[in-house]
C-alpha cells in the first residue's frame, strides 16, 4: 500500500518518525534540565500496577487500531501484488486488440503473428523491451479416461514455448525448463489436482464438440504461463499448449490473441522499464486497431488500490475506538489530577512551578504512552494475524481470496508513530490544565474557586472570548480554510495565519514573570525556553516574546467594544489587543471557542452547499448546535434546559437527515462512510448530553424497583447519586461506550437486513441447481444432453436456458442519449419465463403481477425487465464509470420506458421496452437486465455464457443432483443454489463476527475506564465507606453500592448506544441510505437476539472489572477508614 487518503505513506512513515523523534527529544531534554521533577513523574508507573495495567490497556487502543488497519491494508495490497506478479510473470505490457477504438466481433479479433517478428526485430537492442510473445487464450472442457474425471472449464494459454526464454521460459514444478510440440501440455497443480492427472496421461480436450488428445508432459506451477487468467484466481485449472497445436483446432493459424512484451530484469524489476516500454509500443502501433497495456503496473496499481479501501473502511470504523480512546486518556488524566491534588498542592508550596508539575506529569504520561504504543503495536500485529485467519477460513467456503499475512516496518511505524503522538497530544493538554490549581485548596483537597468575573454574562464579555479564542488558534484555522476555499477571502487570511501562528505563544507567556508589568515581576525568572527548542517555532515565539515586552508596561484598564470587533476583523490588531490584556483576568473560553465554531460553520456550509458535500454541511451545522448551548449558557439560561433542547433538536436532524427530507432546502448532499463517523459521533455526543443532564428523572423509578427488595434500596440510591454528581467522569464514559455500542449495533443491525434481502430464499427464484455450459462446448437441449450421457431425468421438474452478456461485452443507452454505457444482461427462455418465481417487485402501467409480466415476455420479445442497479448505478466498489445509472426512481404504474442496446463488435441496435424492475433478492442469481434469449442473441452475438437452472422434484436434494448432472456433462459444472447461498451466509456471518471484534476492541477503553473509576472511587470515598459501615451497612452491600454504581454507567452507554444505533440503522436502511436504494419498502428488522448477545457481553466485562475494586471497598475497615485523610 503506497497511500493513504491520498497521503504517500513514504511521506506519512517520514513525518510520523521525525515528529515522535522530537517528542523523545524534548522528553529527554526535560529530563536533563529537571532530573528530579521527571523522576518524580516517573515514580507513580509502578506504585499501583493493578491502576497502571488498566490505563495501558486503555491508551494502547489507537496503536491497536492503526496497526491493525494498516496491517489489513498491507496484508491485502501485498497478497494482491504477490497474485499479480504470479499472473504476469515477467510479462510487463500486453498488447491486445483496441475493442473501444476499434469495436469488430471477437472471432475477428485476431492480431497477425507477423506483427510479433516485425516487433521483435524492431526493439531489438532497446533498453525497455526485452522481448514478444505471440500467445492465445481459450477455454477447453477436458477429461482424464484414465481417472473418469472432468474439469468443464479448463484456460488453456498456447505459445511458442521456443520463443518463451525471454520470459523465463515455461518451466515445470521443480523449475526445469520444458519445450513442447505437437499435442504436449503442461497441467497447472489446479488441474492435475481436478483430473487426478500425471505426466504421461492421456486427457481429452473438448473444443465445440470434438475431442481433440492431448498428452500430459509435465505439471506446472499454477500462473500465467499455464492458463491462470486474474489475479486472486488460485483454484484456475488450466495448462499450457504448443501455439501450432491450439491454433489449428481453433483455425487461428498465423494469428494471435494477444503480444506478451517483457522488460529488461525479473518479475519486480521489470516494473522500472513498464511505462517507457508502453510509450514506445503506442508510437510504433499508431494507427492500428491495437491497446498498449501496462499489465503488471496495473495490477500492482489495483493491489495498491484495493489495500489503500481496506485501510481506510478499517480505519474509519476504527475511528469510533480511537475516539474513546482519546476521551479515556483525558479521563484517566483528570483523575490522576484529582488524586495527586494535595501532593501538587505542596510540591507548589515548597517551591515547584507549575511548569514542573507539567513536567511530571509528561514523564508519567509518557511512560504510559510508550509502554501502550509498543503493547498496542505487538497486539495490533496480532489482531491483523487473526482477522486475516478468519478470512482465510472464509476464502475455503466460497470466498474466493486467500491473502497472505504481512505487516510492513513502515506501517508498524507509523501506527506506533501516530498512536503515541496521539495519546502525548492529549496527555500534554490534559497535564497543562491538571497543573493550573490554588495551592491552598489543593493542600487541603478542597474544590478549586473559581474566580469571580465581573464580565461573565455581558456581550463584553462574550466579545472578549471570541477575540481570545481567534488569537488562541482560530485565526489559523479560520485563515487556513479560508484560503483553501473561498479565494475572496485570501487577503483576509494572508493576515490570519500568521497571526494564528503568533497567538497560541502570548497564552504561553500569559501566566508567566514575564507577562507581568515591572512593579510585579520577580527577579531570577525565565522565560519558558521550550518554544526555541522546537525550531520551526522560535520565530513565531520570538515575535510573542517581542510583542509582550512591548505592550506589558502599557495595558488599558478597559478597550471598548468596536475595537475588540475590530480587532477580530484586522487579526495582527487582534494580536495586540489580546496581548494588552490584565495576565490574570478571566477569559470565557468556552463561548469564545464556541463563537469561532460558528465562525467554521459559516465556512463549511458554503462550502457543503457549494460543492454539495454533505460532510461540512453536517459538520457546520452541529457546530453551530454547539455555538447555540455555549452561549445561552454563557448568558446564564437553565444549563439542563439549553442542552436537553439542543441535545434534542441534534438527535432529531441527524435521524431524520439520510431521509432525504431537507433535499428541498439544501440540495442533495453528496457523502460517503467518513458520513457513519459523524453521524454517529454527533449522535452519542448529544444522547450523553441528554442522559448526563436528565439521568435523575430515573431515581424514583429505580427506588421503586428497588424498594420491592428493601434490603438493596439504600445501596441503589447511593450508586445513582454518585455518578451523577460527578458528571464530566460519568458523560466521558457513557459517551466511549455509547459509541463502540453504537458502531456495534450499527454493524449488525444492517449486516442482517442486507442478508435478508439479498441472501434470503427468493434469490433462487424457485429454482434449485446452476448449471454453467463451457462455452465452447454449447449444449443445444439441456434434457437430451443428460439423456445421452446416462443421466435419469426424474428428478428434474423445470429447467430454463440462460445465456449471459458480459459487461465488456454489452452496451446500453437511453433513446435520447448519444453516450453509451455498459451493463449485464441476461437471456433466458420461454420455459425459464414460465416456471420462474422471481418477483418483480415494481411494475409498469398495465401490468398487475409479476406473472403477467414473465407471461407478457413470452409472448413479446421486445419487453425487459431491469434491476434496481441499472436505475442508480448501485454503490459497489470497483464498478466502472461508465456502468449504466439511469436515474429513475419507479413506483408501480410506472409509464414503460425504451432502452437501445448497442453491440459493440458490429455497432447493430436493438430496442427494448422495459416494464417492470426485478426484486433485489433475485440479483444475486439473476443480476443484470432480463430479457429474452432471442433477443439477447440478436441484441449481443458474441454473448457466449450459457447456463441452465433446474427446479427439481420435491425429495431430491439439490448438492446430490448438482454433482450426479457434473458427473454427466463433462463440459458443464453444476452447483446448487442452496449450497451457493449458504457459502454466502456463512461467509457474511464471518465477515459480520470479523468487523464486530474489530470494533469491539473499543470495548477495552469503555470497561478500562470503568475499572479506573471503580479504583479511584475506593480511594476518594474511603471516608464515605468508613461512614457506611459505621452506620450499619455490611460489606455486601458496600460492595453492591460499587458494582451497581457501575452497573448504572454502563447501562446507560449500552443502551444509549442500542438505542440510537437501531434508530439509525433503520433510518438509513428505509431511506436508502447505505447506499442502496434496493433496500427503500423492504422492511426492517430488528436482530434482537444477537444484539441482545452483544449488550450482555459488553455489560458482563463491565462487571467482571468491577468485582475487584468493588470487592476491596468491602475489605475497608471502618475505624482506618474514618482516620483516612
Amino acid at each position: 500500500m503506497e497511500e493513504f487518503f491520498g497521503i504517500p505513506m513514504e511521506g506519512i512513515a517520514l513525518g510520523a518518525g521525525a515528529a515522535t523523534a522530537a517528542v523523545f527529544a524534548f522528553l529527554g531534554w526535560l529530563y536533563l534540565r529537571n532530573p528530579v521533577m521527571f523522576r518524580y513523574g516517573l515514580r507513580n508507573i509502578p506504585r499501583r500496577r493493578v491502576q497502571t495495567t488498566l490505563i495501558v490497556l486503555g491508551l494502547m487502543l489507537a496503536t491497536v487500531i492503526m496497526t491493525a488497519a494498516l496491517g489489513i491494508g498491507d496484508t491485502v495490497a501485498h497478497s494482491i501484488k504477490s497474485d499479480a506478479f504470479e499472473l504476469a510473470g515477467e510479462t510487463d505490457v500486453l498488447i491486445d486488440w483496441d475493442t473501444e477504438h476499434h469495436p469488430v466481433p471477437q472471432d475477428a479479433r485476431r492480431i497477425p503473428r507477423a506483427l510479433v517478428d516485425e516487433l521483435r526485430q524492431r526493439f531489438a537492442g532497446d533498453p525497455d523491451i526485452e522481448g514478444f510473445l505471440g500467445v492465445i487464450q481459450e477455454q477447453f472442457a477436458v477429461v482424464n479416461p484414465r481417472t473418469r474425471l472432468n474439469e468443464p472449464n479448463a484456460w488453456a494459454m498456447a505459445l511458442p514455448t521456443a520463443e518463451a526464454v525471454p520470459f523465463g521460459g515455461l518451466r515445470d514444478l521443480a523449475g526445469n525448463v520444458v519445450q513442447l510440440s505437437g499435442n504436449e501440455i503442461v497441467i497447472n497443480e489446479d488441474l492435475a489436482e481436478a483430473l487426478d492427472a500425471q505426466p504421461g496421461d492421456t486427457l481429452v480436450l473438448l473444443y465445440e464438440g470434438r475431442p481433440i488428445e492431448a498428452r500430459v508432459k509435465a505439471i506446472g506451477p499454477t500462473s500465467w504461463m499455464t492458463g491462470i487468467t486474474q489475479p486472486n484466481a488460485g483454484g484456475t485449472p488450466g495448462f499450457a499448449a504448443d501455439y501450432e497445436f491450439v491454433a489449428g483446432i481453433l483455425g487461428w493459424e498465423g494469428s494471435v490473441g494477444a503480444i506478451a512484451v517483457t522488460a529488461p530484469g525479473v518479475v519486480e524489476e521489470g516494473l522500472k522499464h513498464s511505462e517507457a516500454a508502453k510509450a514506445k509500443l503506442e508510437a510504433a502501433l499508431a494507427g492500428q486497431p491495437y491497446t498498449v497495456i501496462a499489465l503488471k503496473q496495473e495490477l500492482v496499481d489495483l493491489a495498491n488500490t484495493v489495500g489503500s479501501f481496506f485501510t481506510t473502511f478499517f480505519m474509519i470504523f476504527g475511528a469510533f475506538s480511537i475516539a474513546a480512546g482519546v476521551l479515556l486518556i483525558f479521563l484517566i488524566f483528570i483523575m490522576l489530577a484529582a488524586e495527586r491534588k494535595p501532593e501538587m498542592g505542596m510540591a507548589r508550596a515548597v517551591g515547584a512551578r507549575r511548569r514542573h508539575l507539567v513536567e511530571a506529569f509528561l514523564a508519567e504520561g509518557m511512560g504510559y504512552d510508550l509502554a501502550a504504543a509498543i503493547v498496542g503495536a505487538v497486539l495490533g500485529i496480532g489482531v491483523t494475524y487473526a482477522m486475516v485467519t478468519l478470512v482465510n477460513r472464509f476464502a475455503e467456503s466460497g470466498f474466493g481470496v486467500r491473502f497472505e499475512i504481512f505487516v510492513s516496518p513502515r506501517s508498524l511505524t507509523i501506527a506506533f508513530c501516530l498512536g503515541l503522538l496521539a495519546t502525548f497530544a492529549v496527555i500534554s493538554g490534559a497535564a497543562a490544565r491538571a497543573a493550573r490549581l490554588n495551592i491552598t485548596a489543593a493542600i487541603r483537597d478542597l474544590p478549586e474557586a473559581k474566580p469571580v468575573n465581573p464580565e461573565a454574562a455581558t456581550l463584553f464579555g462574550l466579545l472578549r472570548g471570541v477575540l481570545n479564542a481567534l488569537v488562541a488558534g482560530g485565526f489559523l484555522v479560520l485563515g487556513a480554510v479560508a484560503a483553501a476555499r473561498l479565494p475572496a477571502l485570501l487577503p483576509w487570511a494572508t493576515l490570519a495565519i500568521p497571526s494564528g501562528l503568533v497567538g497560541p505563544f502570548l497564552y504561553v507567556l500569559r501566566g508567566t514573570n514575564f507577562a507581568h508589568p515591572r512593579s510585579e515581576r520577580l527577579e531570577g525568572e525565565r522565560i519558558p525556553l521550550w518554544p526555541f527548542w522546537w525550531g520551526l517555532t522560535a520565530p513565531f515565539y520570538a515575535l510573542a516574546l517581542l510583542l509582550v515586552w512591548l505592550v506589558r508596561e502599557r495595558r488599558p484598564s478597559r478597550v471598548p467594544a468596536w475595537l475588540l470587533l475590530l480587532g477580530m476583523l484586522v487579526p495582527p490588531l487582534g494580536l495586540v489587543l489580546s496581548a494588552m490584556q490584565e495576565p490574570r483576568r478571566p477569559i470565557p473560553w468556552a463561548v469564545g471557542f464556541a463563537t469561532v465554531g460558528l465562525l467554521l460553520a459559516g465556512l463549511l456550509f458554503e462550502w457543503g452547499l457549494r460543492e454539495n458535500l454533505a460532510f461540512p454541511f453536517g459538520a457546520a451545522l452541529s457546530l453551530s448546535a454547539l455555538w447555540i448551548a455555549a452561549c445561552l449558557r454563557y448568558f446564564r439560561y437553565h444549563e439542563r434546559s439549553v442542552f436537553t433542547a439542543v441535545s434534542l433538536v441534534l438527535l432529531a436532524f441527524w435521524l431524520t437527515w439520510p431521509t432525504g427530507i431537507y433535499d428541498g432546502v439544501t440540495g442533495e448532499l453528496n457523502g460517503d462512510i467518513e458520513m457513519f463517523f459523524l453521524s454517529g459521533i454527533v449522535l452519542v455526543t448529544a444522547g450523553t448530553f441528554l442522559i448526563v443532564y436528565n439521568a435523575d428523572v430515573v431515581i424514583p423509578a429505580l427506588a421503586g424497583l428497588a424498594a420491592r427488595l428493601r434490603a438493596l434500596l439504600p445501596a441503589v440510591k447511593i450508586a445513582v447519586t454518585y455518578p451523577l454528581a460527578m458528571r464530566m467522569r460519568t458523560g466521558l464514559t457513557v459517551a466511549m461506550i455509547g459509541l463502540i455500542m453504537f458502531s456495534l449495533i450499527v454493524m449488525a443491525t444492517l449486516t442482517r437486513n442486507f442478508e435478508r434481502i439479498f441472501l434470503s430464499d427468493d434469490a433462487k427464484g424457485g429454482w434449485d441447481v446452476l448449471v454453467t455450459v463451457n462455452p465452447n462446448n454449447p449444449v443445444a437441449d439441456f434434457r437430451a444432453a443428460l439423456r445421452d450421457a446416462g443421466y435419469d431425468l426424474a428428478p428434474i421438474a423445470a429447467a430454463g436456458a440462460m445465456r449471459r452478456a458480459d459487461i465488456t461485452e454489452a452496451q446500453v443507452r437511453r433513446p435520447e442519449d448519444a453516450s453509451l454505457s455498459r451493463y449485464w444482461f441476461l437471456g433466458v427462455d420461454d420455459e425459464f419465463l414460465r416456471t420462474t418465481e422471481l418477483e418483480v417487485k415494481t411494475l409498469a402501467k398495465g401490468y398487475g403481477s409479476s406473472r403477467a409480466v414473465w407471461e407478457a415476455m413470452i409472448a413479446d420479445h421486445s419487453l425487459a425487465v431491469v434491476d434496481q442497479t441499472a436505475l442508480t448505478g448501485g454503490d459497489g466498489f470497483g464498478l466502472p464509470e461508465d456502468v449504466l445509472r439511469l436515474g429513475l426512481r419507479l413506483a408501480n404504474g410506472f409509464e414503460p420506458f425504451p432502452l437501445v442496446l448497442h453491440d459493440p463488435g458490429t455497432g447493430r441496435e436493438t430496442t427494448v421496452t422495459v416494464v417492470g424492475v426485478v426484486d433485489d433478492a433475485s440479483t444475486f442469481f439473476f443480476g443484470g437486465i432480463i430479457l429474452h434469449a432471442d433477443t439477447l442473441a440478436r441484441a449481443y452475438p458474441d454473448a457466449r455464457v450459457q447456463q441452465f437452472v433446474v427446479r427439481l422434484v420435491p425429495g431430491y436434494d439439490s448438492r446430490e443432483v448438482a454433482k450426479a448432472m457434473e458427473a454427466a456433462l463433462v463440459q458443464a459444472s453444476a452447483e446448487s443454489l442452496d449450497e451457493l447461498l449458504d457459502d454466502q451466509r456463512a461467509a457474511q456471518a464471518g465477515f459480520l463476527l470479523l468487523f464486530e471484534g474489530f470494533l469491539g476492541l473499543g470495548l477495552v477503553v469503555g470497561i478500562a475506564a470503568l475499572g479506573v473509576i471503580a479504583f479511584r472511587a475506593v480511594v476518594e470515598r474511603r471516608q464515605q465507606i468508613g461512614m457506611l459501615r459505621a452506620i450499619g451497612f455490611r460489606r455486601r452491600l458496600v460492595s453492591l453500592t460499587f458494582l451497581f454504581e457501575s452497573a448504572f454507567v454502563a447501562l446507560s452507554g449500552i443502551v444509549l448506544g442500542l438505542v440510537l444505533g437501531v434508530l439509525f440503522s433503520w433510518v438509513l436502511f428505509t431511506s436508502g441510505g447505505t447506499g442502496d436504494e434496493e433496500t427503500i419498502g423492504a422492511g426492517f428488522t430488528v436482530p434482537w437476539l444477537h444484539l441482545a448477545l452483544i449488550c450482555a457481553v459488553a455489560f458482563g466485562a463491565s462487571m467482571m472489572m468491577t468485582v475487584l475494586p468493588a470487592r476491596g471497598a468491602a475489605s475497608v475497615a471502618p475505624a482506618e477508614a474514618l482516620r483516612f485523610e
